[in-house]
């Protein structure tokens, strides 16, 4: 398969390549990019992590840290404050995380606004649970990775599952179209969400 080329142009700007700067260019730049030349894994397949999402947090970041310890982790961007906000500004996000829009939960954080402790983890892309559950995962590889699962609408909607070797936690996963479109880390005892 040969590889295909699009010409994408931007006013005002220019792309370069990771590591070098950009210029100044008279007249609108074009900029060329390339298909790579393998076939893209399919969307139930992570990209490859160093850690899970679970079960007690992500790498270095643990549910029941304070803002001052999950920034101290290296881990998170956007938080500010001491205060917990249940997920709103100043609660941030894991670091790499490529959120849609605000209301996206992937990578959002979550502190208590009565304990001012982190209680919920937003997977990110790429990110599964020691299970292999990830956003993008099948409602068949969720199944076989938790039996108990199941959606507020048989095999769809919203469905809880305690967290393998967290009997104080559970992975609350949201699966439309046969697909994990959300899915995230919590704690039992917690003031945010469901």
């Amino acid at each position: 398969m040969g590889a295909a080329l699009v010409a994408l142009t931007f006013s005002g700007c220019a792309i370069k390549a990771p590591g070098t700067m950009p210029t100044a260019q008279p007249g609108p730049p074009s900029v060329t990019v390339s298909s790579p030349a393998a076939p893209l894994p399919s969307p139930s397949v992570p990209a490859p992590s160093a850690a899970p999402l679970g079960p007690d947090g992500y790498a270095g970041l643990k549910l029941g840290m304070t803002k001052a310890q999950a920034m101290d982790s290296g881990l998170v961007t956007g938080i500010s404050g001491n205060n917990g906000t249940c997920g709103a500004d100043g609660d941030g996000r894991l670091d790499g995380a490529v959120p849609a829009d605000a209301s996206d939960l992937e990578g959002k954080l979550f502190f208590s606004t009565t304990t001012g402790k982190l209680v919920i983890i937003g997977a990110m892309s790429g990110v599964p649970t020691p299970e292999g559950v990830h956003l993008g995962s099948l409602v068949k590889e969720v199944k076989k990775a938790y039996p108990t699962w199941k959606g507020s609408e048989g095999d769809q909607g919203l469905g809880f599952v305690k967290v393998p070797g967290n009997p104080t936690a559970f992975y609350r996963i949201y699966i439309d179209a046969g697909q994990v479109l959300e899915l995230t880390l919590q704690t039992a005892d917690q003031d945010c969400a469901e």
